[in-house]
């Protein structure tokens, strides 16, 4: 059994595959640049951190006293408050010992609105609380005399940033992916326009056209190389249909021509036969007067003679018929009984082989609408064979029964049967099986092809099935 060969879209394949690439190279550059701006971010947040870490220590060491050095490192989105080591407080007044320390911790809330015009200051010097998506980085620094300094950057706004640059990368990398899709689609297609060219020429060769042809212009190319391929194979296909086109007419015009021949030879055969024939009868008769040694072996050469005279006139007669046929001799239809022509073939065979015990079953009556002579014929040849091959004491049985629109008839025999592989064969002309037949029995191969032609001239069919013992032959015939 032939594999069967995978034949994906290639266009499709070639837009999903550059489409993947793209898109995992969109993500990877994503979360550098997210990686990269968000490390530059702290970076730079750390160093002004640090930096005012280390003012406060200069003045710390100079004894500045604390209330000075607040002023110092408050502002530019920097928080302060100092705590002594005897619990004064100064600085950012929402800033006290608990604040979370790190990055990205909940930011204090921010300071009230000094002033009497800003309206009162709460009672904890603090504002309203901050957003709930609010960041801040928050550092506890010891200071030489025990003193902490505590810091606080506001990261909301550079966080607010980074989640706007995210959301722009993602929307700038689908427009991207759009873009590309519906560029290399059109890529795409532009560069199977030579695949397309090939499929068509080959629908055109396929419906007739074979003179049709790819002809690359550039055989080099990969393209260029299965065109090439292409227009070789059916350069070699149309000189081969060409050769078998040729043996066919020549096979043709050799049977036509051995037809012929056979229906030429069959039909001047049949007045020499006829002369063998009346010959043998004359010399039979004239032997039968005479009761002596002499006579009875002249009767018995006559005997002989007329044997292989009839036997000679049979296959003229078969050979004539095999030339009707294919002629396309045209049957004369008419209402027939089939059951009655089964009962007259099972009385002829009856008289023929009296040591073989001949039955006939199925329907009392069946009418069906064909030629009764070649119907007779069927159903002669085709006993004739049971007959041949049915030992002495068997029994052959001739079934005819209606199934649905159709006639059969069916002929078993209790001989040795015909082998699986020979089933098909023994309707071939002048086929004999050699395990089943002889030169001294049987005949010459030509009764159950013309059987089986008359039958499909009648629209039916004659095959031999499978049956053990013995042979079964099945005929099909339409009632109208």
């Amino acid at each position: 059994m032939t594999a069967v060969t995978a034949t994906p879209s290639l266009q499709r394949r070639v837009v999903i595959a550059v489409l993947v690439f793209l898109a995992v190279l969109l993500v990877v550059l994503g979360v550098v640049i997210d990686v990269l701006i968000g490390a530059q971010a702290r970076r730079d947040l750390n160093n002004r951190l640090q930096a005012g870490i280390t003012r406060v220590d200069g003045l710390a060491r100079a004894g500045v006293p604390p209330s000075q050095w607040v002023p110092e490192v408050d502002g530019g989105g920097i928080r302060a408050a100092v705590i002594t080591a005897d619990g004064q407080r100064y600085g950012d007044p929402a800033i006290d010992a608990d604040t979370p320390i790190g990055e990205d911790v909940p930011p204090p809330p921010p300071p009230g609105p000094p002033g009497r015009d800003r309206g009162p200051r709460p009672p904890d010097g603090r504002g309203p609380p901050p957003p709930p998506d609010a960041t801040a980085t928050a550092i506890d620094h010891r200071l030489p005399d025990g003193s902490r300094l505590i810091l606080v950057a506001d990261t909301t706004a550079t966080s607010g940033l980074l989640r706007q640059l995210r959301i722009l990368m993602v929307v700038a990398g689908i427009a991207v992916l759009l873009v590309t899709a519906l560029g290399v689609t059109l890529i795409a297609r532009a560069t199977m326009l030579p695949l397309t060219r090939l499929t068509q020429v080959a629908e055109s060769i396929a419906a007739g056209d074979r003179g049709r042809r790819v002809r690359p212009d550039r055989p080099g190319t990969e393209l260029g190389r299965a065109a090439a391929a292409f227009d070789t194979m059916v350069d070699a296909l149309q000189y081969s249909e060409h050769r078998a086109y040729q043996s066919a007419q020549a096979a043709a015009a050799a049977e036509a021509a051995t037809r012929r021949f056979l229906a030429d030879a069959a039909h001047e055969l049949r007045t020499p036969i006829a002369g063998i024939h009346a010959a043998a009868d004359q010399l039979m008769s004239a032997a039968i007067q005479h009761d002596d040694p002499e006579s009875a072996r002249q009767r018995h050469r006559a005997e002989l003679v007329l044997t292989e005279a009839r036997r000679a006139g049979r296959l003229v007669g078969d050979m004539l018929d095999l030339s009707r046929i294919d002629a396309g001799s045209p049957l004369d239809l008419q209402t027939c009984d089939l059951v009655a022509l089964a009962d007259a073939e099972r009385d002829r065979s009856a008289v023929l082989a009296p040591g073989l015990q001949i039955r006939r079953t199925g329907d009392q009556t069946l009418p069906v609408v064909a030629d009764p002579m070649r119907i007779a014929q069927i159903l002669a040849n085709v006993v004739d064979n049971a007959r041949r091959h049915t030992p002495a004491g068997g029994v052959i049985d001739i079934d005819v029964r209606r199934m649905g629109d159709r006639a059969v008839l069916t002929v078993t025999d209790t001989g040795p049967g015909v082998p699986d592989d020979q089933r098909e064969r023994i309707f071939e002309r002048l086929v004999r099986l050699d395990d089943a037949r002889d030169r001294d029995r049987g005949g010459a191969g030509l009764g159950l092809p013309i059987a089986r032609a008359l039958a499909r001239a009648h629209g039916g069919d004659l095959v031999n099935v499978a049956h053990r013992p013995g042979a079964r032959f099945v005929l099909t015939l339409p009632l109208r």
